[in-house]
């Protein structure tokens, strides 16, 4: 058998081939919190709601309340309809809209919106089934329609 000969050692004694120095870790995490202090504030931000979400997420969760309820105890219930927002009661919470908005509806029989006529009710029976109602909320800037499905009383669809 030969034996091969080497002429260099792979690692020389004494000295760390491919070894950082402490100021370019130090350089290397300054520029990482750098980067995170810029980006961090701009990610956070767009994880906040609109407050236009935040009426939508408050008329669903009344809505899906009613359901539940009407569900839940086999009998009919009821949310009254106002300009001002939706009321429950019996255990469902009421949706006040914030200042200058309105709340608008069209029924399915209906071809355009119109406000709430005194003591108008969106009913569930008790099966859950509730009319098929459009919802527009809005306010001098910008407005929302909000169709429901009748079976599950979700958000079919949110529309400017």
């Amino acid at each position: 058998m030969t034996q091969v000969k080497r002429n260099k050692p792979l690692i020389r004694q004494g000295h760390a081939q491919g070894a950082y120095t402490l100021f370019e870790v130090l350089l290397a995490l300054g520029i990482i919190a750098v980067l995170l202090g810029v980006t961090v504030p701009l990610i956070t931000s767009s994880w906040r709601t609109s407050p236009t979400e935040e009426i939508v997420q408050e008329i669903e969760k009344t809505v899906q309340a009613a359901h539940l309820k009407a569900l839940e105890t086999g009998e009919a219930r009821r949310l009254k309809l106002e300009e001002s927002g939706l009321l429950g009661g019996d255990g469902i919470p009421a949706t006040q809209l914030p200042k200058g908005w309105k709340l608008q509806l069209m029924r399915f029989t209906e071809n355009r919106f119109r406000k709430p006529q005194r003591d108008e009710y969106w009913e569930f029976n008790g099966a859950g089934i509730c009319d098929p109602l459009t919802l527009r909320i809005a306010n001098k800037d910008e407005s929302l329609i909000l169709k429901f499905d009748p079976l599950t009383a979700s958000i079919l669809t949110d529309e400017n």
